[in-house]
């Protein structure tokens, strides 16, 4: 059987990100006859402190990142941007963060150029009988928490343990949220309660010593807050009351819930924070859109607003382990080529567009496209 080349990127286009896909102390770990098919990017090593010469040892070979995208049949890079899909060549196969579903103008050109997506953001561990169990990079998620969380305290120059006491409320309850914790905890902020679309009662994996609270979209879209005797309120009152926002909920894209409106700004807390690492343009928050490390904050109203979208990234050392230890089991998966992915549910599954073909629904309902080929744009 033929195993598909692969092209690894050690730098990006996107500001500030220092990721990699495969950390240097794990490229012995993989098989000799897939490492002599991988073809890493010059001076991967270095920030790690491995030398070219050590590295080209253990591959199949160093190249620049411009003969990259030439070189291989699978371009293996974490945060892609347009002008790197552009760079692709036609039916090229990329694995990485693409975030097709918001990112309007990367689908476009993938249909263009005929590519093959297969999305990290899309992957996931399915048991036998079809169930979902977990995200495949978890571990990333919580790091995005808790660097989230250690950058925007470093910003404003706060920590929970000296200081007035911080009471702070997170907004669902997974991998982004549990990494949130962590960090809170950490830096000593103690008052924490957990509000989740689950009743609290069904929450697993609980952490002492925090409370979890209920909320649920109300008949005018409104969310609503849950007492302990069933009755609610609206959730903007706990939210206005808080001095650190955690917000780590996955969105339904096609029907996002509403925290704060453009009405609720002057009700934030005077010098609150807001952390909003899981950001989507216009989600959650009326104001809410993804900053820089450059600029990763700004005032609303009275509040201070962080929404990073690659807080892993701030940790990159760690996140770049936590990233290769998850991908490596499936990197011979994805290197044995169409068949083989139809054998993995979370390969398969995480297709989201096939040869310039959409295979992800939330693609075409969110920008409004043709379920058939070239899938245009309908408004």
């Amino acid at each position: 059987m033929s195993i598909l080349s692969v092209s690894v990127f050690g730098t990006s286009r996107k500001e500030n990100e220092k990721r990699v896909p495969i950390h240097p102390d794990q490229i012995e770990w993989i098989d000799e006859d897939i490492r002599n098919k991988l073809i890493f990017e010059e001076d991967y090593g270095l920030p790690f402190g491995m030398a070219n010469d050590e590295l080209s040892r253990l591959v199949g070979g160093l190249a620049t990142r411009e003969e990259l995208f030439q070189c291989s049949d699978i371009m293996l890079l974490p945060k892609p941007v347009q002008d790197d899909i552009d760079s692709m060549q036609e039916s090229s196969i990329l694995w990485g963060w693409p975030h097709s579903v918001q990112q309007q103008a990367i689908t476009q050109s993938s249909i263009d150029r005929k590519l093959t997506l297969i999305a990290w953001e899309a992957m996931h561990r399915w048991s036998k009988y079809g169930d979902w169990q977990m995200h495949t990079f978890n571990k990333n998620n919580e790091i995005a928490g808790y660097a989230g969380v250690l950058h925007a305290f470093e910003l404003m120059g706060i920590t929970g343990t000296y200081g007035p006491v911080r009471k702070a409320i997170i907004l669902s309850f997974g991998s982004v949220s549990r990494g949130a914790i962590h960090a809170l905890q950490g830096l000593g902020v103690h008052d924490i309660t957990i509000y989740t679309q689950r009743q609290s009662t069904l929450v697993a994996d609980q952490i002492a010593g925090i409370e979890y609270r209920h909320f649920k979209e109300g008949p005018g879209g409104e969310v609503l807050a849950y007492k302990e005797d069933g009755t609610t309120y609206p959730f903007i009152n706990d939210i206005a009351d808080a001095d650190i926002i955690v917000n780590g909920i996955l969105q339904d894209t096609n029907h996002p819930l509403m925290f704060v409106s453009d009405d609720d700004t002057d009700r934030l807390k005077s010098g609150s924070l807001i952390i909003d690492v899981s950001c989507d343009v216009g989600m959650g928050f009326a104001f809410a859109k993804p900053t820089t490390f450059s600029n990763p904050m700004f005032k609303v109203g009275r509040a201070h607003y962080y929404a990073v979208d690659h807080t892993p990234s701030y940790l990159w050392n760690s996140a770049s382990w936590e990233i290769s230890n998850c991908l490596l089991p499936y990197l011979p998966i994805v290197m044995g080529g169409p068949d083989r992915w139809g054998q993995s549910e979370t390969i398969k599954r995480a297709v989201e567009i096939n040869n310039g073909v959409i295979q992800n629904p939330d693609i075409l309902s969110f920008q409004n496209r043709e379920s058939y080929y070239p899938h245009e744009v309908t408004c």
